[in-house]
């Protein structure tokens, strides 16, 4: 593999994962979390894991997560202190993000979840999980016993993939796949639409100055949204291979981007437009 930044800043890809569906920067020191399905994203195969890309980029560590209690096919991250969650199906798991060893298992089995997805994480450490087939959104309390509880759920999520908090109203944000649409969840649970017309779209995550970007996984395109939402769309990056869970550094103003199906990881700087 190659360092994943170089030093004049430029975009790189690099190559040499399996499936990469979800990035994650640890804003604590910089380093890059990535899900690897490493085969088909419902079955449970034992063959998933995580890889951490040390800060500065020239350290990849292809199974830093492999854990003797296997990942099937994780796909969605988050933070909260020094546990890095992940999805894994119908199972939402926590690592210690330096050691790698597991802390917690949070199952939503018995909730009839089927294809857990995207997580965000609020500053009170309550962790959203979007249900891809159930039209759901979960919250969970992870400092009072990880018990899990239905936040929202109908027709209106249409498939919920990408998640993200939006740090100035402290709202959910939600990306769904089959309607197209940007909507927000507020703390009251009432969900609002923000835009529509959005194809695929896959992860949703912010900058410093108030742009969503959201992926379009089908259409290979970042779409750049000002005003948190509620602004212009524009398209940020096309000619992609199935984007999928994205991630902006905000204190490096890069964007990564997993292809599943490209088996790539790119850092494309924000100031780099289409």
């Amino acid at each position: 593999m190659l360092p994943l930044r170089t030093a004049s800043g430029e975009a790189i890809t690099v190559s040499g994962f399996e499936a990469p569906e979800s990035a994650l920067v640890d804003p604590a020191d910089g380093s890059v979390f990535v899900s690897n399905i490493n085969g088909d994203p419902l079955v449970r195969d034992g063959n998933g894991y995580l890889s951490k890309i040390e800060p500065g980029g020239s350290v990849i560590i292809q199974k830093f997560i492999a854990p003797k209690d296997p990942l099937h096919a994780p796909k969605g991250l988050a933070l909260i202190g020094d546990v890095l969650y992940v999805t894994d199906i119908d199972k939402v798991r926590g690592f210690n993000k330096t050691t790698g060893e597991s802390v917690v298992t949070v199952d939503l089995e018995p909730h009839k979840a089927k294809f857990l997805n995207d997580l965000a994480a609020d500053d009170h450490g309550t962790l959203y999980v979007s249900e891809f087939l159930n039209n759901r959104i979960f919250a969970i309390d992870t400092v009072n016993g990880h018990a899990p509880r239905v936040l929202v759920s109908g027709a209106l999520l249409s498939s919920p993939n990408g998640l993200m908090v939006n740090p100035k109203t402290k709202n959910l944000m939600v990306v769904t796949w089959e309607s197209g649409r940007l909507l927000e969840v507020d703390r009251a649970g009432r969900v609002h639409s923000l835009k529509k017309g959005l194809v695929t779209p896959d992860g949703v995550d912010y900058d410093n100055e108030g742009n969503v970007y959201v992926s379009s996984f089908e259409r290979g395109e970042i779409y750049r949204i000002s005003r948190w939402g509620r602004g212009r769309i524009t398209t940020f990056q096309n000619g992609l291979v199935s984007p999928a869970d994205i991630a902006v550094d905000r204190r490096k103003k890069e964007l990564i981007v997993p292809s599943l199906k490209g088996n790539t990881l790119a850092s494309v700087p924000l100031a780099q437009a289409a």
